[in-house]
């Protein structure tokens, strides 16, 4: 099976080694993160914020962990990798404030007669996402905090650059099951 090995940039040390997915293990998991979605979708968007608190919480709790893998995967510094968690954390919260009243539905008149119609968001269902490597937390924080206030599934993966390992392994223990499936 095919490999892709993390380096880190300024040291060119290899620092680990992730195989590929099969078709098979890949049309798995999508009908996995299918699964959870078809639950996932049935809550209210006031329901899905905790889940949202959540994950900037775990976030800025492993702030410093985060920050020195993207640091030893990207060549980012520190500070920047601190920075990008610290904003990731902030978007999964504003998300979370914000989202409910964002989404409500919304009554509105049309025509010469003011028709009353209503516009509902509702999930759509699993969201695939391949994002580069150069903002390997904040690229799939920006897909995953929308989605999943929305409702959505979602399957976020790097590009194959040296840093597909960093954002998707850190984020996988602190998403709903309708992600990483």
């Amino acid at each position: 099976m095919s490999t892709i090995t993390t380096i880190n940039p300024a040291t060119e040390e290899k620092i680990q080694t992730y195989e590929l997915m099969s078709e098979a293990e890949a049309t798995q998991r999508l009908e996995a993160c299918h699964a959870a979605f078809l639950e996932w979708r049935k809550l209210s968007h006031s329901d899905r914020a905790p889940y949202l608190r959540k994950i900037a919480q775990k976030l800025r709790d492993n702030a410093d962990e985060l920050a020195a893998l993207m640091t030893q995967e990207t060549g980012k510094l520190l500070k920047d990798g601190l920075t990008e968690v610290e904003i990731c954390a902030a978007i999964f919260e504003y998300t979370a404030n914000n989202g409910p009243d964002l989404l409500a539905d919304e009554e509105r008149t049309h025509g010469p007669k003011q028709k009353r119609g209503v516009v509902s968001y509702q999930p759509i269902g699993v969201i695939y996402s391949m994002q580069p490597w150069n903002f390997p937390l904040y690229q799939p924080v920006r897909v995953l905090a929308a989605n999943l206030m929305a409702g959505n599934g979602c399957m976020p993966a790097s590009a194959p650059a040296p840093a597909c390992g960093c954002a998707s392994c850190a984020l996988r223990p602190v998403c709903p099951r309708t992600c990483f499936r």
